[in-house]
């Protein structure tokens, strides 16, 4: 009996992993700072920038438990789409947050420092974040390397997963929901794909039986 109780305590708290990540990311994502009709991105973020630091802060752990979050999906999970979804997910979490450190949290820091100064200098600045945005390399807004690496290992992680999971017995509505949420966020984790990913990704998770992912059949 005491084996059982430690055994469930665990996958309580992986659940409040799997279930809690989505669903707090999801909510922010609704409040992330977007382009506005007839402003510059540098125009656009200047009064929002402190909050758009302060979220990128918070979603780079959340990336992390995101990731993480899939994984523990597949974990007693065997078979080439489980480690396929691992794979996916290990890119995920590489590219992803390191394009969130470098378009969120370095181009956040940049328009700060210049968006109370001179004139000549934020036409500047608004040009460097342009390249944070629009870099062929790194770029943020547009289908650049890193991006592709890192939103393409999502879609990869979760639609692996969902081929693993449903091989075990996850319902067919949560499989469809999973590969919707590799295809929304692995595009945009910012308003409305983001927020519409991470529904998707909580209510697939939501009502799959944990005995499926934990490989406890006494949960």
């Amino acid at each position: 009996m005491k084996n059982i109780n430690l055994s469930n305590k665990s996958i309580l708290k992986q659940q409040l992993i799997i279930l809690g990540t989505p669903l707090v990311l999801g909510i922010l994502e609704i409040f992330h700072p977007i382009g506005l009709a007839n402003r510059t991105p540098f125009e656009s973020i200047a009064p929002k920038v402190n909050w758009w630091i302060t979220l990128h802060l918070l979603q780079l752990p959340l990336f992390g438990l995101l990731g993480l979050a899939v994984i523990l999906l597949v974990n007693h999970l065997k078979g080439l789409p489980a480690t396929i979804s691992r794979m996916g997910i290990a890119f995920f979490l590489i590219f992803y947050t390191a394009l969130d450190s470098i378009m969120g949290i370095a181009g956040g820091v940049l328009i700060r420092g210049a968006k109370d100064l001179s004139s000549n200098v934020q036409i500047f600045a608004a040009k460097q974040f342009n390249i944070l945005l629009f870099d062929p390399i790194i770029g943020g807004s547009t289908f650049s390397l890193i991006s592709i690496l890192g939103g393409g290992g999502w879609l990869i992680g979760v639609i692996g997963a969902a081929i693993a999971l449903k091989r075990s017995g996850a319902p067919y509505f949560s499989i469809v929901l999973l590969i919707t949420s590799g295809f929304l966020f692995g595009l945009a984790h910012v308003p409305p794909t983001g927020p519409l990913g991470m529904a998707c990704f909580f209510i697939a998770v939501a009502f799959i039986n944990p005995t499926i992912w934990s490989g406890d059949k006494n949960f």
